[in-house]
């Protein structure tokens, strides 16, 4: 399978809106959270900023190239534990400000962690070259 250039799309997206967020946290928020709630909210931004980034490096580096198992399952965990991780801090953030309860989220968080660490793992076994699929003689 092709890595199509919807993870670089999604990497580049995800890079703008980690700028965005960072500079309403930076600008906006400091007078408006409290500073443990801003503190997490710092946190997601740079966790999003950071897997954003690599799927952007991912999408540039396989884009219109078969992209190995491993690269594939990375990819899938980095875009799962983004939106899990950052996706529940920022819920746990903002929805009790709205007066949501927002506890639901809170086992959310570890498991876009888990996913983010699957990433990880799925990234290192690439590189291990037992593992690699062996190529054809016959060239």
């Amino acid at each position: 399978m092709k890595c199509s250039s919807r993870t670089g799309r999604a990497g580049a997206l995800l890079g703008f809106l980690g700028v965005i967020l960072g500079a309403i946290g930076a600008h906006a928020l400091e007078t408006v959270l409290p500073s443990e709630a801003l503190e997490s909210y710092k946190t997601g931004v740079y966790y999003l900023q950071w897997h954003g980034s690599l799927l952007l490096i991912l999408g540039l580096i396989f884009r219109d190239k078969e992209a190995p198992f491993y690269i594939r399952r990375s990819i899938l965990f980095f875009s799962m534990g983004i939106f899990l991780f950052s996706g529940s801090i920022f819920g746990l953030v903002f929805l009790p400000m709205l007066q949501v309860n927002a506890s639901f989220l809170g086992p959310i968080t570890p498991l876009g962690g888990l996913s983010l660490m699957m990433g990880w793992l799925c990234l290192f076994l690439y590189f291990i070259p037992r593992l690699q699929t062996p190529k054809s003689n016959e060239d």
